[in-house]
């Protein structure tokens, strides 16, 4: 069971924590918190501040298929604020106890800062619900965390606030093993438990009761891959006043032995500044500012100190700090960061509003002299420094500063020019809301787990900004990133003030993908269209032909050339060159040579030769050689069908048209002598020719558009009448005269 201890000390603390603008870095996971509706959830912001470059900053959802990444460019030493309460339902952590597709990822090109403002508007006042969440980068990531909450402001009845602790996994297939120290929703106290996320997943575990004295303080959160934390806790109720207070916590390998608290220059009460310790590891003992006589805390107990000024926290084994503060009754908390090797020389932060702000600045001796707020060295002096209790070695300054000094909404940069120094931010007012959070840089390096990456690609390896010096193996480069453009064992040396820090990352590359497309066919015949097809397991397709499917249809020939993503999102290429043969071609030709030759009648028989060197042939009489004899057809019509050495087929067609060759004859004797009885014209075909005839007046007296020789004339008085015939190709229009006796 933990154990919760509440020590009265009559010496002040100072936080000197890893808040707000906290950790420098390039990638940010967070589990963001759900916060009541009633006292104000909305609007939230993302608060980024660059350094010395330019950067572009990705955001996603990445376990939200339907959601689209959004990108923004950040100019060098800029802030930039984005709203996203549009967003806010898929991203809250809300039902509890369920797993959910809300993990925030944020991926910066160059190293930023960053933090999470939930500025919480209620019917009372603006930002009445409110505080920052300092976004830790990697000092986020960890395997075993336990969870410190503050025990003596309950939250509001009846508007679903709770205190809980949000949980968002870095990577596939991440076990994650919670034990709660009271009872939680869904779940006993002292129980494990197991979940399973997915990468970007996140999982929330709420409070079961509202009382303060009830929050699962000390609950251990285990798991097999990195995941990283968030503390919350919705509306704490102080005389009346409500107001949200929460953090991104650190893992328990992040924590240490050492800390400072501050008591702000505008806290001038008693009741409202609370540091809660919690212990790592059984047997640690707790000295405070300059006593000697220490509290003893066995892993996962808690006790409880107010804060009545700045001091020193000295631990036998690594502690959590909790810090809750704020301007009267208006509250917020934030994580404090160890002391030891940690700190920066420069950081970037944004005021919020036009309330109260003020500044808490933490340092070594010797430094109180060389600060620069937006490179002016008179709005902290050396004066404004005082001596942290228990400890000879660190000064601390609070000060608050006016619209005008520090304006609202801008890109502010502190620095030191001579050494490191820890800084945290309070923006609010005694009767709306209060945002508190600090900045500083962890002295750790991580370089990450082992990673595989792909051929032909590089990859950053950074060991972190605002450090002493730097010496990477096997390059022996001593700048703080490096690119890895090839496999191999990389490490690192990295020294900060008296620590220095060493890691190591092995990289591999992924195995090949092998061909995109499939071998196949590589040739067809101009009739026929080729599809060329892909192997599973490719995505992102990008044809030469500018098509993205996963497989094209072509005719002509050509080299085709594809791009796209394997299984595990390299670019991959590949490339087929497709031959397209011409179909057989040519023309048939025929014996007698000449048409109307070809055409008599008297010629009952000819020659037709395909053109030679083609692999089979099929007459239109059935025969399969070159040459053939054949009778003529009565329609005109001779084909012959080739195949290649490859395959291909083609008909060539020949029309002798024998209709053009015709003899119209004169006379016409309609008395049934079975001569001349008809108006006849020799070597008439079937429906080829059509007929008007006229009288010697012009009046037409027969038509037929498909003469066949079947018109008798009795019809007609003897004499003479005109005719003209016209070919139904228009190939020919013959004009006459005939002359009837009866």
């Amino acid at each position: 069971m933990t154990m919760i201890f509440r020590l009265l000390f009559s010496s002040l603390l100072f936080v000197y924590t890893h808040a707000s603008f906290a950790q420098v870095d390039k990638e940010f996971w967070f589990a963001v918190p759900y916060a009541n509706p009633t006292n104000g959830n909305l609007p939230v912001f993302l608060r980024f501040q660059s350094f010395d470059q330019a950067v572009q900053i990705t955001i996603d959802i990445p376990a939200n298929t339907t959601f689209t990444k959004k990108v923004y460019a950040i100019a060098a030493h800029s802030a930039y604020s984005i709203n996203i309460s549009s967003w806010l339902s898929s991203l809250e952590c809300v039902p509890e106890n369920t797993i959910l597709n809300k993990g925030l990822h944020i991926v910066a090109t160059h190293e930023i800062s960053a933090y999470y403002e939930l500025y919480g508007t209620s019917a009372y006042a603006p930002g009445t619900n409110s505080d920052l969440f300092a976004l830790k980068g990697r000092n986020a990531l960890g395997t075993e965390f336990l969870t410190p909450f503050q025990t003596r402001w309950n939250n509001q009845v009846n508007i679903n606030a709770w205190a809980s602790f949000d949980i968002v996994a870095t990577e596939n297939n991440t076990t994650v093993t919670i034990t709660p120290t009271r009872r939680i929703q869904g779940h006993v106290a002292t129980v494990p438990f197991t979940i399973l996320l997915q990468k970007g997943q996140t999982w929330s575990g709420r409070s079961s009761f509202i009382d303060a004295g009830l929050r699962p303080v000390g609950s251990l959160i285990e798991s097999d891959k990195p995941i990283a934390v968030t503390l919350k806790d919705d509306s704490m109720l102080k005389n009346n006043n409500w107001d949200l207070g929460g953090d991104q916590l650190i893992p328990v390998s992040q924590t240490g032995k050492e800390y400072i608290i501050l008591k702000h220059t505008l806290n001038t009460g008693t009741d409202n500044d609370f540091a809660y310790i919690l212990a790592t590891e059984d047997n640690t003992e707790i000295f405070l500012g300059d006593l000697s006589t220490p509290a003893t805390l066995n892993k996962g107990e808690q006790m409880e100190i107010p804060v009545l000024e700045s001091m020193l926290i000295h631990a036998s084994e690594p502690v959590y700090v909790l810090h809750v503060t704020g301007f009267a009754n208006e509250l917020a908390e934030a994580i404090l960061p160890q002391l030891e090797c940690t700190g920066s020389k420069e950081v970037g932060f944004i005021r919020s509003n036009q309330e109260s702000f003020v500044l808490n600045i933490l340092t070594e001796k010797g430094n109180e002299n060389n600060f620069l707020l937006n490179g002016t060295n008179t709005l902290i002096k050396a004066s404004d420094f005082s001596e942290v209790t228990g400890t000879s070695t660190w000064v601390y300054a609070s000060k608050q500063f006016s619209i005008q000094q520090i304006p609202a909404l801008k890109a502010n940069i502190l620095k030191n020019t001579s050494g490191y120094f820890h800084l945290s931010i309070m923006n609010g007012a005694n009767d709306t809301g209060f945002r508190y959070g600090y900045f500083s840089d962890y002295g750790f390096v991580d370089l990450g787990p082992d990673t595989l990456m792909c051929t032909g690609t590089e990859l950053e390896l950074s060991a972190g900004v605002q450090k002493d010096s730097y010496v990477w193996s096997p390059t022996q480069e001593t700048t703080s990133t490096i690119i890895a453009r090839d496999s191999g064992t990389y490490s690192v040396v990295v020294k900060k003030l008296q620590c220095e820090f060493k890691d190591t990352i092995h990289i591999a590359f992924f195995p090949p993908s092998g061909d995109i497309i499939i071998d196949g066919k590589d040739s067809t015949c101009a009739d026929i269209p080729l599809t060329i097809h892909t192997n599973i397991g490719f995505t992102d397709y990008n044809w030469s032909t500018g098509a993205n499917a996963d497989s094209i249809t072509v005719t002509n020939s050509n080299k085709y050339r594809v791009l796209a993503k394997d299984v595990h999102g390299c670019a991959a290429k590949d490339s087929v060159t497709i031959t397209v043969t011409p179909l057989p071609s040519g023309s048939i030709s025929f014996s007698p040579t000449d048409d109307q030759t070809f055409c008599d009648a008297a010629t009952t028989q000819a020659q037709f030769d395909a053109p030679l060197n083609y692999s089979a042939y099929l007459w239109f009489n059935g025969n399969t050689t070159q040459q053939i004899q054949s009778p003529k057809s009565a329609d005109g019509i001779y084909w012959v069908k080739l195949t290649d050495s490859l395959g291909c087929k083609n008909t060539l067609n020949l029309e002798v048209d024998c209709s053009t060759f015709i003899t119209v004859y004169n006379l016409v004797t309609p008395n049934g002598d079975g001569l001349n009885d008809y108006f006849e014209i020799k070597d008439l075909q079937y429906n080829t020719y059509s007929l008007k005839v006229y009288n010697c007046w012009g009046a037409l007296v027969y038509s037929n558009n498909n003469y066949n020789n079947d018109w008798n004339n009795d019809s007609l008085a003897d004499g003479v009448y005109y005719y003209s015939l016209t070919h139904y190709k228009n190939k020919r229009n013959l004009k006459g005269w005939f002359h009837v006796l009866h």
